[in-house]
């Protein structure tokens, strides 16, 4: 089912999930939006974004996305999910500091040293990434009592004595639920 808000003043959310798109110019003037799904689509240009900056919800799962610097400026954003797209770069996360939830899962992501200043993150997905050094969530001072990170099945040693399993070590001694 492919949605849209009718009246784009007064919009809150819009979903364009499965819609067949690949332009999301229109939406550019939509800076009321504090929610967006754009999902399961060929969206690779995600720059009509930048000026969203009321977004605190985004959920950009399966499409083509490659770059995301135009997110850097939505730092109002809670909510992100980027799981299933070509991402490898994730820098522009690194201004997002209100974060509290990001989905990262199956993407080719190996370097999440972005995350280490994501003081807010309670839920991270780091599953089927090509992560060997999480290093990064335990320089996270953030992370604690409650919350929870997602790394199976990536490049890490859990070989009893390795860096990667004391690190997760770290994690759960600081309360954050692990799943590895």
């Amino acid at each position: 089912m492919c949605c849209a808000c009718t009246y784009a003043n007064a919009c809150a959310h819009t979903n364009t999930s499965s819609c067949a798109i690949s332009d999301i110019s229109p939406l550019a003037s939509l800076t009321n939006l504090t929610g967006l799904t754009v999902g399961w689509t060929q969206l690779s240009d995600i720059s009509p974004l930048a000026s969203l900056t009321n977004l605190v919800e985004l959920y950009l799962p399966t499409n083509q996305l490659s770059d995301i610097s135009p997110l850097a400026s939505l730092t109002n954003l809670e909510w992100l999910n980027l799981a299933f797209n070509q991402l490898s770069d994730i820098s522009p996360l690194a201004s997002l500091t209100n974060l509290e939830w990001v989905s990262l899962t199956s993407t080719q992501l190996s370097d999440i040293s972005p995350l280490a200043s994501l003081t807010n993150l309670e839920w991270v997905s780091l599953t089927s990434t090509q992560t060997s050094d999480i290093s990064p969530l335990v320089e996270n001072s953030g992370l604690g009592e409650g919350d929870t990170v997602l790394i199976e099945h990536n490049n890490l040693d859990l070989s009893e004595g390795s860096e990667d399993l004391e690190n997760i070590r770290q994690l759960e001694g600081r309360g954050v639920t692990v799943q590895y």
